[in-house]
């Protein structure tokens, strides 16, 4: 059987809006990642715009791929043209066909990244979903990686499931700040994924002792616009969690 390389869990970001700047960073900075194998890397996508965003403004389905595929990006790709695969939300089925794959076959994936907001569309939408999280699961506990970007973690009906997988959830309005962004602070200072190709502008004193911050003086940056989750929180069946960013914003107390 040959080695795969498994991509870490980018860990429960509050500051969700900060993955796809840090993808854009890592490509124009071109990233200097540890040697690995070649990857290949499945995406699950659909757009989110509660707030008529421009494109330049949000990131869309297509961005991730474009990420990763950019040169500059560090990453090692599988030289075959679906080394890196995005199927959008309503077509999971193909995502799911595509992870029924043993882990050892060459065709198979590393690495599921999941950036939708909901689940297919129509009638067996929900069993489409559910069929898709069992693949899931199964792929993890043949040693697959999963990673979820920004509306994958934000909680719609019949995403319960793969919100468990997720291990965080977010609720409620999700207000589009023009005027003072948000800080993301960088709590985890040292971290592989906090401290490569980031530049932080100041810092502030900052504590979080419920999800396991202790109170000290932590990087950050500011990012305006943002978008900010008000109600995002890790799952309590959560297991062993580390947390990389933060942000400080107070809004309706």
């Amino acid at each position: 059987m040959q080695t795969r390389y498994v991509m870490p869990v980018l860990g429960l970001i509050r500051a969700m809006s900060l993955i796809a700047l840090s993808i854009a960073a890592t490509a124009a900075n071109a990233a200097a990642l540890p040697p690995h194998p070649p990857l290949r890397i499945l995406i699950v996508s659909d757009e989110v715009n509660p707030h008529g965003l421009s494109d330049a403004e949000l990131s869309q389905p297509g961005d991730i791929s474009a990420a990763l595929l950019a040169l500059g990006s560090g990453l090692n790709l599988d030289t075959a043209g679906d080394a890196v695969l995005e199927v959008a939300t309503d077509d999971i089925s193909l995502a799911t066909a595509a992870l029924s794959l043993p882990i050892s076959d060459p065709s198979a994936y590393d690495v599921v990244i999941y950036f939708a907001h909901r689940i297919p569309s129509g009638g067996s939408g929900a069993a489409a979903q559910e069929a898709f999280v069992v693949a899931v699961e199964d792929f993890l506990t043949a040693g697959g990686g999963f990673i979820s970007f920004h509306h994958g973690a934000y909680r719609t009906t019949g995403k319960d499931s793969i919100q468990e997988i997720i291990g965080a959830t977010a609720m409620g309005s999700v207000p589009w700040n023009t005027v003072e962004g948000q800080n993301v602070i960088n709590v985890a200072p040292g971290h592989f994924v906090s401290s490569n190709e980031i530049e932080y502008a100041s810092s502030t004193s900052y504590a979080d002792p419920l999800r396991g911050v202790p109170a000290g003086t932590y990087d950050l940056f500011n990012n305006t616009p943002d978008e900010r989750y008000l109600d995002f929180e890790i799952n309590p069946t959560a297991g062993d969690v580390t947390l990389l960013f933060a942000s400080n914003y107070d809004q309706s107390g």
